[in-house]
Formats: structure tokens, C-alpha cells, sequence
């Protein structure tokens, strides 16, 4: 039986502030309770004019919003990109930059669980992260000096609805006692919060989570997909 208590280490790699909230705010809760050291990685964090939003927001109300959640769902933050105009462009920087940021993350930290967003996402920040921890996790022997993450996998969104290929979880996690956690962690990100039913409301995500939990027996589940796992 797979069992969160013995994961003492995990990373996840978030293009965007909220990206972690939605794919693993129940999960990251239950690492929290179970004593295991959680980092996010945002990589680009920006002042952004949101659609659906009159006012745009700034640098400062996002950092705001993460130190928030972070404290909530129990996780380490470092932003990569801050203030530099890089949301919806992370895919113009050279793949090799994000290899190395991200290599330097998994040598430092020495996480045994790796969390990446899916590499099926329209969005082309979250393919680009997809591709540079694809690369970044690759098995180099670990005589030679890299750290091998026995568990690597990609998270889900309630947008992936709109994908060529369809999200067929390989892992799920009952969040029942990280439920509430989740969706408050959605609703601190204030700055880009919606409405139901738009797919990154609260409401959307409860959803999400009830279907996943239906699928195991449970009352609410997160589901990932599984690249690498070594017992």
C-alpha cells in the first residue's frame, strides 16, 4: 500500500500562483500532517490583467496571495520569475534555463516525490515546465552525483477538460481532511478567483474531487498521473 507518511521530501513545479492550489492543494495539505517537507516552485509571477477582472493586479497582491496559502497548506515558496513579464511566456525562455532551475531545485531539496504539471495542457507555460522536468527528472545513476526522485508525477486541473487526450488518473489521494484546505487555498488567491462554473472556482474543484473520490470509494480524491515510481 502506497503511504504518505514515509514521503519526507516533495517538490512541486507551479508555472503559475494557484497552479498548486488547484492541482494538490488537498494533496500538499496531507504532506503537511504528515510531517514531510513541501516546496513550491512558481516560476512566473506577474502584476497581470486577468480576463473577467476590471482592475489588474499587481506584483505585491500576488506574493501576498502565495505567503497566504503557503502558511495554510503548510509548504516552502520560491517564485523563479518575479516581476518580469513572463505569464503566458514562459515558453519563450531557452528549455536548457528551466532544466538547470529545476535540476537545481531536485539536487538541493531531494525530494522523493516530483510534481509537475500535465504535459497534455493548452496552456503553453505549463507544457514548457512539463518538458524542462520531464528532462530535469530523467534516471542519471545516482554514483554520478544527481538525486533520483523515486516518484514522479503530473497533477490534475478542472480545465483539462479541454485537451486532446483525456486525464486518466494512475494515483489518486483521498483528501477528505484536506478538502476544506483545498478550496479555501483557491479562494485566498483572490486576484483570479471565479465563479462556478468556471473551471477555477472552488466550486468546479469540489466537483472534481467528488469525482475522483467516487472512483476509489472515497469522499473526495485528487488524481495524478503516474511517470515514475520506484518501491
Amino acid at each position: 500500500m502506497f503511504d504518505l507518511s514515509t514521503i519526507r521530501s516533495a517538490l512541486l513545479i507551479a508555472p503559475h500562483a494557484d497552479d498548486e492550489a488547484l492541482g494538490a492543494g488537498g494533496l500538499l495539505a496531507r504532506l503537511a500532517d504528515a510531517g514531510c517537507r513541501s516546496r513550491v516552485l512558481f516560476m512566473a509571477v506577474d502584476g497581470f490583467h486577468h480576463y473577467g477582472r476590471d482592475t489588474e493586479t499587481s506584483l505585491q497582491q500576488r506574493l501576498d496571495e502565495i505567503e497566504a496559502v503557503s502558511e495554510l497548506l503548510g509548504f516552502e515558496s520560491k517564485v523563479v520569475y518575479g516581476g518580469e513579464d513572463l505569464i503566458e511566456k514562459l515558453d519563450t525562455l531557452p528549455q536548457r534555463d528551466l532544466v538547470d532551475c529545476f535540476e537545481r531545485e531536485i539536487d538541493e531539496l531531494r525530494p522523493e516525490l516530483v510534481l509537475l504539471p500535465h504535459g497534455e495542457d493548452y496552456d503553453q507555460d505549463h507544457r514548457a515546465c512539463f518538458q524542462a522536468g520531464l528532462a530535469a527528472t530523467r534516471p542519471i545513476p545516482v554514483k554520478l552525483g544527481k538525486h533520483l526522485a523515486k516518484l514522479v508525477v503530473t497533477y490534475e486541473f478542472p480545465k483539462l477538460s479541454w485537451t486532446l487526450t483525456q486525464f486518466r488518473p494512475s494515483l489518486y489521494v483521498d483528501i477528505a481532511s484536506g478538502i476544506d484546505r483545498k478550496l479555501e487555498s483557491i479562494r485566498l488567491y483572490r486576484s483570479v478567483l471565479r465563479c462556478a462554473p468556471d473551471v477555477r472556482s472552488p466550486e468546479i474543484a469540489r466537483h472534481l474531487a467528488t469525482l475522483r473520490g467516487s472512483a476509489i470509494g472515497a469522499e473526495y480524491a485528487e488524481g495524478f498521473q503516474i511517470l515514475r515510481c520506484i518501491v
